[in-house]
C-alpha cells in the first residue's frame, strides 16, 4: 500500500507497481496474474480517513456522492492499466466486486423503494423511539453504505426478521409504517439471500478461481429456483451475463482444466478450442517456471530416468510388434500428454478438495502438480485490499497521523500478516 499524489494514469500506476515489487525483490517475470477491481472501495476508504464520509450517520446524499462519470473514469483507468500489464501478466477482475455489479444491475442503490425504506430506518433512530426499542430489546436497523457489500440486503433482512414488531408500531407511528413495502422486502430478501451467502464464502482468505466458479454457479441455481420472482429472474440473467468476461481469462480456464469437478471424461465445460489454447498457455507458463527454477526440471528428469523400464520381456515384445517401450508410470510422460490425460479424469463432487488432490500428487506427477497448484493459487477476489484499508484506518487514527511512511508500512506489514509471524520468527526468537 503506497501513497500517490500524482495523476493516476495507467502508465504511472504500472511504474509504481513495478517499483513496489522491486522493493520486495520480485520481478515482473515472477508474476502470473493480478486481481483487481475498479477501485471504488479504495477511494471510499480514503474518503473515510479524510472524514469526508461519516460512516456512523450516512445520508442518502453522501451515498450518491460518486457520480456515474466517476465510476466510468475509474473503469477506463483500470482498462488502461490492464492494457499496460497484459503483455506480462493475466488480469483478473475481482469476483466479489463483479457479483456486486450484477446486483447493482438489478436494484440500484438509489431505487425509490429502497430510499423510502432507508428513510424509515433512519426514523427509528430518533430519540423519541429509543425507549420503545430498549423496552422490546430490539436493535435499530443497520445502515448501509456504498462500500459495504450486501448492506441493503442486511437492512431489509433485519426488517423481515422483525416483521411483526414493525407491523405493530407501524399502526401507531406512520413514519415507521412499512405496510406498502413488505412484499418488496420479502421478494428482495428471498432473491438476494443466495448472493449474500455466496459473497461471504468468497471473502475467505483464499478462494481459487475454480472454487469461485462453484460458488457462483450454485448461486445462479439457488436464485433460479424462485420462478415466481421477477427480481430473481432478472438477477439470474445479470449473474450469467457478468460471468462471461471472467470466464474468458486464460488463468481461469487453466484452473478449470486441472479441476476434476469441471474437467472430466465427456465434460463440456471447455470447448476443444479452449482446451487447446489453455494447454498451450500452461506449457508456456511451465517454461517460465523452469527458467525461474531450473531445479524443478532437473528433479523431474532424474525421476524419469530412475523410472525407465528395464524389463527385458517388454523390450522383446516391443521389438517383435513395434511401437515404443511401455512406460512404468504416468509421471514419465511428457507434460503435454499429462495435460491431455486430464480429460479422462473421474467426475468429482463439488465439495471435492482440489488443492489436496494435487498436493498428494506432487511425488507421482511433479511437473503437472506444481503447475496445477500455481493456477489454483491465483486469487479470485481482492478482498484483502479491503482488509488492508481497514487495517490502515485502525492504525492511522486521529492521534497517530504523524507516523512516518516507513513506520506505517512496517506496522501494517505485521498487522496484515500475523499468521506468518510464527513461520518467519522461530519460537522464542525474541529471547
Amino acid at each position: 500500500m503506497i501513497e500517490v499524489k500524482q495523476r493516476q494514469t495507467a502508465k504511472f500506476l504500472k511504474e509504481k507497481i513495478l517499483e513496489l515489487l522491486q522493493s520486495y525483490g520480485v520481478s515482473i517475470t515472477q508474476l502470473l496474474a493480478v486481481t483487481c477491481d475498479n477501485g471504488a472501495n479504495m477511494v471510499a476508504a480514503v474518503k473515510q480517513l479524510q472524514k469526508q464520509y461519516v460512516a456512523d450517520h450516512p445520508s442518502l446524499e453522501a451515498y450518491d456522492d460518486d457520480s456515474d462519470d466517476d465510476d466510468e473514469a475509474r473503469e477506463r483507468l483500470i482498462e488502461d492499466l490492464m492494457e499496460e500489464l497484459q503483455k506480462s501478466v493475466s488480469l483478473i477482475r475481482c469476483a466479489v466486486h463483479t457479483m456486486q455489479l450484477a446486483v447493482t444491475d438489478i436494484v440500484k442503490a438509489t431505487d425509490v423503494t429502497i430510499k423510502e425504506i432507508t428513510t424509515i430506518a433512519k426514523n427509528t433512530r430518533k430519540i423519541g423511539y429509543k425507549a420503545m426499542f430498549e423496552y422490546n430489546k430490539i436493535s435499530v436497523p443497520p445502515f448501509y453504505s456504498r462500500t459495504r457489500w450486501n448492506g441493503v440486503y442486511k437492512m431489509l433482512n433485519y426488517f423481515k426478521q422483525h416483521e411483526e414488531f414493525y407491523k405493530d408500531i407501524g399502526r401507531q407511528y406512520p413514519e415507521l409504517d412499512l405496510t406498502n413495502h413488505w412484499n418488496y422486502i420479502d421478494e428482495y430478501v428471498s432473491a438476494f439471500e443466495p448472493v449474500f451467502v455466496c459473497t461471504n464464502k468468497m471473502q475467505a482468505k483464499h478462494v481459487s478461481l475454480s472454487d469461485f466458479y462453484v460458488h457462483w454457479l450454485n448461486t445462479v441455481m439457488q436464485v433460479g429456483l424462485l420462478t415466481n420472482s421477477n427480481l430473481a429472474k432478472s438477477l439470474v440473467l445479470s449473474l450469467t451475463e457478468r460471468l462471461k468476461p471472467l470466464k474468458n481469462n486464460m488463468a481461469f480456464k487453466a484452473a478449470l482444466l486441472v479441476d476434476p469437478r469441471f474437467n472430466y471424461l465427456n465434460s463440456k465445460t471447455l470447448s476443444p478450442e479452449d482446451k487447446e489454447q489453455t494447454r498451450s498457455f500452461m506449457l508456456a507458463t511451465w517454461e517460465r517456471i523452469k527458467q525461474l527454477d531450473p531445479n524443478s526440471s532437473k528433479e523431474h528428469q532424474d525421476t524419469a530416468q530412475q523410472s525407465k523400464p528395464t524389463n527385458s520381456f517388454d523390450t522383446f515384445l516391443t521389438r517383435l510388434f513395434g511401437g515404443l517401450p511401455p512406460e512404468s508410470d504416468q509421471n514419465t510422460k511428457p507434460l503435454i500428454q499429462q495435460l491431455n490425460a486430464l480429460d479422462l479424469e473421474d467426475h468429482q463432487s463439488f465439495s471435492f478438495d482440489v488443492w489436496s488432490h494435487w498436493k498428494n500428487r506432487l511425488k507421482t506427477y511433479p511437473e503437472l502438480s506444481k503447475l496445477a497448484l500455481v493456477f489454483l493459487s491465483v486469487p479470485s477476489n481482492q478482498v484483502n485490499v479491503e482488509r488492508s484499508f481497514s487495517g490502515m484506518a485502525l492504525t492511522l487514527t486521529e492521534r497517530r497521523t504523524n507516523l512516518s511512511e516507513e513506520s506505517l508500512e512496517n506496522i501494517l506489514l505485521i498487522k496484515l500478516n500475523v499468521d506468518l509471524i510464527d513461520k518467519i520468527i522461530p519460537e522464542n526468537g525474541f529471547q
